[in-house]
């Protein structure tokens, strides 16, 4: 067993100190995770950490390992410095402290089944907020891999509760809140009782929503077993479109719950926090959730069929306006590590997200499985089979096994379907798929009435145009515009807001040209900044984005199964 006690007196600087007690034989190697499950990306987490010292004799082996020698009782003691404010990081000011495990927690290797407890000094009268169990006050964690997957936080924070489905849910909330907390809590248990839904029943015996929603553009949630942590923009909160957006990531990561912290691909479990952890499915365990997310939604009446399917055209939108979008989902998946969270200038051209493509797979599939089985079943079936695959086996799964359930359901074309749209690059025809639960899918493409395109995504740097990425097949990047330049004129207008446009409010951020009073196939010339060179470059506009739009044909009962489960 692991004892580890965390002195937050000088939380107000950054700071935490810990103290982590262990018996041992004579040698022992203490690691610090390098990533933490959920987000695949090497953090290098010890880089935070400050004088270290132990009872016994330590020696640093490597960037996040320490040998600890001598037998019997050993403490090692060391600062945090927790200044990353992220779902996957650790952070902490005089307002509140937000703690995720795999970054303050060393581990005796060799050890990580035991037992661990945590024991907060210092909290001041704070209230906290954990998913762990506490018990004369120390919180218990039945391993290393459950303290880990439990953040806490520790602050003045809105406490809002409530019970459904016979377990009992807090909600506690740091920061900003323009919404009421009635409206809040209602729709977190209309979110909790769709989902439960699906699978009959919630595996837990407590859940706890960390909200943290600050005047900041700070978005992003990470999942755990009976928690999860997300974060927002306090501020937009009060807008309609906001809240809606807010409340599809609480869908995203309470359907986690399930799927990834249950149903989770073999790879990942028990895990290395050493090194990265390959798997070729985070499509299912990603981009199935960003589908559900959504379909959630409409289920709980929250947002409209209308709203719904909107969401859906976006997405298909965003999806082709990315020439790497053929990239297979197996290999999308595989690379998370190298290109996910770490894109060059030349990612939206060769690469292509398991969420936005795992998600689009996934409406094929359902559709797919809606028409095969004539309204019989549906994809809420498939997950009721994944996860009785986990109950009996305590489990991951592999692909192989995957496919087999999807034959099980759908017959072998089901399984032959998801190979194809998850290890080729053939295109996946949303118009089939969507016509057989009876709606149409209409794409107009750019003509001479639509303003220009040239093809480049746009983010606004301290008021200067710069372009973060030229999208391959358009006249930006046959002519050589390339990441990092900055915009200044295009012909001899300066290059303002004006001439762009955001795809939609849901990408945040995601913004494109838009060469309003210029015309497909007309001349234009750019003015650059590279280098704090003047550039100039010529090309003709291209045709503007295809607009896509999904519409209802008629009633349909494959959409009503769709839409019930």
């Amino acid at each position: 067993m692991a004892l580890y006690s965390l002195d937050l007196s000088e939380g107000h600087k950054g700071i935490v100190k810990v103290s982590m007690e262990f018996y041992s034989n004579g040698r022992e190697e203490v690691v610090m995770p390098v990533w933490t499950p959920g987000s695949y990306m090497v953090r290098d987490f010890s880089r935070h950490i400050f004088g270290i010292k132990s009872s016994k004799k330590i020696e640093q082996l490597s960037k996040n390992r320490w040998a600890v020698t001598g037998e019997g009782d050993v403490k090692v003691e060391y600062g945090v410095y927790c200044d990353e404010l992220s779902v996957q990081t650790s952070y902490a000011n005089s307002d509140f402290i937000i703690l995720n495990g795999a970054g303050i927690f060393l581990y005796p290797e060799g050890r990580k089944n035991e037992r661990c407890d945590v024991r907060l000094e210092n909290v001041g009268g704070r209230d906290i907020a954990t998913g762990l169990d506490e018990i004369s006050g120390v919180f218990v964690a039945e391993d290393y891999d459950q303290l880990v997957d439990s953040p806490f936080l520790i602050g003045n924070f809105e406490s809002m509760e409530f019970e459904t489905m016979g377990k009992s849910h807090l909600i506690g909330w740091q920061g900003m809140m323009p919404v009421a907390r009635e409206r809040i809590v209602e729709d977190f248990r209309r979110i909790v009782d769709a989902e439960g839904k699906i699978f009959g029943e919630l595996p837990y015996k407590r859940y706890v929503f960390i909200i943290i929603a600050l005047p900041d553009e700070l978005y992003g949630g990470l999942e755990h077993k009976s928690s999860t942590v997300i974060m927002t923009d306090g501020r937009k909160l009060s807008d309609p479109t906001s809240y809606k957006l807010f409340l599809t990531t609480v869908s995203h990561e309470f359907f986690h719950t399930w799927n990834v912290k249950r149903i989770r691909p073999a790879e990942l479990g028990p895990f290395d926090y050493t090194k990265e952890v390959y798997t070729n499915i985070l499509w299912l365990s990603e981009g199935f959730t960003s589908y559900y997310e959504w379909l959630v939604l409409w289920r709980a009446g929250i947002v409209t069929e209308e709203e719904y399917f909107n969401h859906i055209s976006t997405m298909i939108q965003y999806y082709l306006l990315q020439p790497g979008h053929t990239y297979p989902a197996d290999l999308s998946s595989f690379n998370t590590w190298i290109k996910l969270y770490k894109p060059d200038g030349n990612i939206l051209n060769s690469y292509i997200s398991y969420y936005l493509k795992g998600e689009l797979i996934a409406l094929a599939l359902n559709c797919f499985i809606l028409e095969v089985t004539d309204g019989q079943k549906s994809l809420d079936d498939l997950f009721r089979t994944l996860y009785h695959h986990f109950k009996s086996t305590g489990e991951g799964i592999t692909k192989e096994e995957l496919i087999s359930y999807v034959n099980g359901i759908a017959g072998t074309k089901g399984g032959d379907l998801l190979r194809r749209m998850t290890e080729g690059e053939e295109e996946i025809d949303f118009h089939s798929y969507l016509d057989a639960i009876g709606y149409s899918l209409e794409m107009k493409s750019g003509g001479e009435e639509h303003s220009g395109f040239l093809g480049i995504v746009i983010s606004k740097v301290n008021g200067k145009m710069q372009v973060k990425a030229p999208l391959k097949g358009h006249p930006a990047f046959d002519s050589g515009v390339l990441p990092g330049d900055e915009i200044l004129a295009v012909n001899g207008q300066k290059f303002t807001d004006l001439f762009t446009r955001d795809l939609s409010p849901e990408l945040r951020n995601f913004r494109v040209d838009d060469l309003k009073w210029i015309r497909p196939g007309e001349k234009v010339v750019l003015h650059l900044f590279r280098n704090n060179r003047l550039i100039q470059l010529e090309m003709n506009a291209g045709e503007g984005l295809p607009e896509v739009k999904i519409s209802r044909k008629g009633e349909s009962k494959l959409k009503d199964k769709m839409l019930s489960g």
